[in-house]
């Protein structure tokens, strides 16, 4: 059996439950190809009496995986972790309820992790739960030229430093622990880059003094107007501090629990704006190297061709293993930083994807779908119109 093959009947075990031992190796084939990956990202409600319905609601609309944010402004939703839980689930294990529940469904769980996206500006977004971790750690917070904190480049984002090696041990710690504990299909990581906007970022004592050491130059005084090549090593140099943490990450939880499935959102237009884009984020690298088992292209384009170009660009640097199912974004009633209504509609979205034949997709998300014009209505009916 090939990797593909594999990770494609992974990510939907609602199908493998009615496989017995005998038939499974006939029954993998007659189902590779037909099988198609219907993932929907969800932030929990505070009220986890709710959840059995929400997923009865996803399990009807034709969805066959959750992406359930697990790790999200530096807090999880489940007790013993190095992450402090959100006060609103303290005392209770919501991701071990959501694992049953959706199972006894038939519905795959993908732990949705913001990696290095640690704290929310709790000034501007009082509701969030302020992390302690930068309180506790305040050489971990990534910072710009003048010393600012993220959240100037990316509104209200704060970072942590992705090339500190205490942050990346910190992490790896956190997955390690995840994989271990519970019976969960696949993990994804978001926010597995350096923040989007201007200024730059990565100007940490950390970062500044072992740039300097390899390469002579500090960061700071580099001038990409004035010397483009030592600009270049410095953009390579964070891409390199990312792809390292991912590499480590992905023998981790292979080590872990090798049958769970990795995946990664990613931005697919990082490389038409390299040395410009703040992001660096190298997910090309990888690719190559197969550190993924799945990538996730956000093609959040408001107009179909926008959204084909961001996936055609992914799938033209694919060269290994890994599955490409891009995440798409719904239109919704309001303007949202994506595009909002001007999003095509989600059917001829998902109509667009299965023509380029990939294994499945994901939708953002549920509360977007809450705010939508056709609701959960237009899932039904697309899901049960078979893939082509």
């Amino acid at each position: 059996m090939t990797k593909k093959l594999l990770i494609i009947l992974m990510l939907a075990p609602a199908l493998l439950t009615n496989l017995s031992c005998s038939s499974a190796k006939s029954s993998i084939s007659d189902n590779i190809g037909k099988t198609e990956l219907r993932g929907i990202w969800i932030r929990l409600p505070e009220d986890t009496h709710e959840i059995p319905l929400i997923l009865d609601k996803i399990q009807k609309s034709g969805f066959n995986a959750i992406f359930v944010e697990t790790l999200y402004h530096g807090h999880v939703i489940f007790p013993g972790s190095n992450f402090p839980i959100r006060p609103e689930y303290a005392g209770k294990d919501v991701l071990k309820l959501v694992v049953d529940e959706a199972h006894q469904r038939g519905i795959a769980v993908h732990c949705w992790t913001e990696v290095f996206y640690l704290q929310v500006d709790t000034v501007k977004y009082p509701k969030f739960p302020k992390s302690p971790l930068f309180d506790i750690h305040p050489d971990w917070l990534l910072l710009t030229k003048k010393g600012e904190t993220s959240d100037v480049a990316e509104n209200a984002h704060i970072f942590a430093d992705p090339a500190n090696p205490s942050v990346q041990a910190y992490l790896l710690e956190f997955y390690r622990d995840l994989a271990s504990r519970y019976n969960i299909d696949g993990i994804n990581i978001d926010y597995i880059r350096y923040p989007s906007g201007q200024p730059d970022t990565g100007y940490t004592e950390f970062a500044r003094k072992t740039f300097q050491n390899e390469t002579g130059a500090d960061p700071v005084n580099i001038d990409p107007a004035v010397d483009n090549e030592m600009w270049m090593k410095w953009v390579k140099w964070r891409e390199d501090r990312v792809t390292n943490f991912v590499n480590q990450l992905a023998e981790t939880i292979r080590k872990q629990n090798p049958k769970l499935i990795l995946s990664a959102a990613i931005f697919a237009k990082y490389y038409k704006e390299r040395g410009k884009n703040t992001i660096y984020q190298d997910w090309e690298t990888w690719l190559s190297n197969n550190y993924l088992d799945v990538i996730i292209p956000m093609a959040y384009a408001p107009n179909p061709s926008g959204i084909k170009a961001d996936v055609d660009e992914v799938l033209e640097k694919n060269k290994g293993a890994t599955l490409v199912m891009p995440a798409l974004a719904v239109p919704i009633t309001r303007e949202d930083m994506y595009g909002g209504s001007g999003h095509p509609p989600i059917e001829e979205q998902i109509k667009l994807i299965r023509s380029m034949k990939l294994k499945g997709h994901t939708v953002f998300c549920y509360d977007w779908i809450l705010q939508s014009i056709h609701k959960f209505d237009s899932f039904q009916e697309v899901y049960a119109t078979k893939e082509k």
